[in-house]
């Protein structure tokens, strides 16, 4: 009793794979990432905000700088920043913790704007109206 199914099928192994559409696959896929990777450098996200979101960038840098009783960190302030006219100036004495809740109403001339800020410190909100300064492509906290 002898089945088909028992038989062994030769098999024609003589036909020499090759590697070529794993590499060009490959490759495509390197040159697409290239691509992001020059595309992302070329356009970073944090140009992409509007002026009012490159504002309350900054206005929450300068409040991180300054969250607990931090340093003032000269990156994120115009020359001449006088602490003691810090719009943080009564909530940074007591050293608390400092969080932005927003920013409202931002008016921009030219290299200049405003805008009202709202912060938090010790669960009490406050908002003042903020000076800012562009410098080259950023927003700095000024005092006028």
């Amino acid at each position: 009793m002898s089945d088909v199914d028992d038989q062994a099928v030769p098999i024609d192994q003589a036909e020499a794979r090759s590697m070529l559409p794993f590499l060009l696959a490959a490759g495509i896929l390197v040159l697409v990432v290239i691509g992001i990777v020059i595309a992302t450098l070329m356009s970073p996200a944090e140009k992409n905000l509007t002026d009012s979101g490159q504002l309350a960038v900054a206005a929450r840098n300068f409040i991180q700088s300054r969250s607990a009783g931090g340093a003032l960190d000269p990156t994120v302030v115009c020359k001449g920043f006088d602490d003691n006219r810090s719009p943080l100036k009564t909530a940074v004495e007591g050293g608390p913790k400092l969080d932005i809740v927003g920013l409202a109403d931002p008016k921009i001339d030219g290299d200049r704007a405003t805008a009202a800020v709202t912060f938090r410190a010790d669960s009490h909100d406050t908002t003042a109206t903020w000076n800012f300064t562009r410098a080259d492509t950023t927003w700095l906290v000024c005092n006028s």
